[in-house]
């Protein structure tokens, strides 16, 4: 198949998401091409003009041109926390009902109709280096719901020295999880996944912490080992009508 993948920015969570659906999608034998909003605004006119079996976008701001189009998937990676953005979601949703995946538990309850789409961890890239362990890991994010005082704080009271992931280029993560002795990583409620947890246990890092947000830590400890981008794929292709 010749599949069109639409997306806000390469930047973050849902571009490395896309990069490991795009290079299990080729391992298949499937042409995917990627483009973001930054490189062509008009998604609707650009699908117009070539012929993709699927288009799918990541979010429902790179799906309101391309919502009536038959072979046309949307996917939400969290709830918009934004009122407008909130309702927009919801409409967006409603519309494609079968034609859209979600990749939590929560966006499952709220879209009964979607399919639950797990993110997943690249084994590969996230594995125990076998190094000594001695800090409290903790990323600094603009959705987490403790601040950096609040890190710091938890870590003088367990007597562990903090270590605070900011702006460490992503294939340097491991290395950092490798440090850790114990994670934590507390997601706001409008989180659809969380997949620093999945790296993380990947990673061998004893103990991890968070709370019931995104995939919730219970989950993410139930499932990790299974979670893979080969299944991740595979359900994808399998949601498609």
């Amino acid at each position: 198949m010749k599949i069109l993948i639409t997306l806000i920015k390469w930047e973050g969570g849902v571009g490395r998401v896309v990069r490991n659906q795009k290079r299990e999608l080729e391992r298949l034998g499937h042409e995917v091409k990627v483009l973001t909003r930054k490189q062509t605004p008009d998604f609707a006119c650009l699908s117009k003009m070539i012929d993709y079996d699927i288009v799918f976008s990541q979010d429902w701001s790179c799906a309101l041109k391309l919502l009536f189009r038959k072979n046309h998937y949307v996917c939400f990676h969290g709830h918009n926390p934004a009122k407008l953005g909130y309702i927009i979601q919801t409409i967006v949703g409603k519309i494609k009902r079968k034609k859209l995946f979600v990749v939590g538990d929560s966006l499952k309850r709220r879209f009964p109709k979607s399919t639950l789409l797990y993110n997943a961890v690249d084994k590969e890239e996230f594995y125990d280096l076998n190094k000594e362990r001695k800090y409290l890991g903790w990323i600094k994010r603009d959705y987490e719901e403790i601040t950096l005082e609040q890190a710091e704080e938890i870590a003088s009271l367990n007597d562990i020295k903090l270590s605070v992931a900011e702006k460490i280029p992503p294939e340097n993560m491991n290395e950092w999880y490798n440090s850790l002795k114990y994670f934590m990583s507390y997601p706001k409620s409008f989180t659809g996944f969380n997949m620093c947890w999945l790296e993380a246990l990947a990673a061998g890092v004893p103990e991890v912490k968070g709370n019931d947000h995104g995939i919730g830590i219970d989950n993410a400890k139930k499932k990790w080992k299974d979670l893979t981008w080969e299944n991740n794929v595979k359900t994808f292709l399998g949601g498609l009508e």
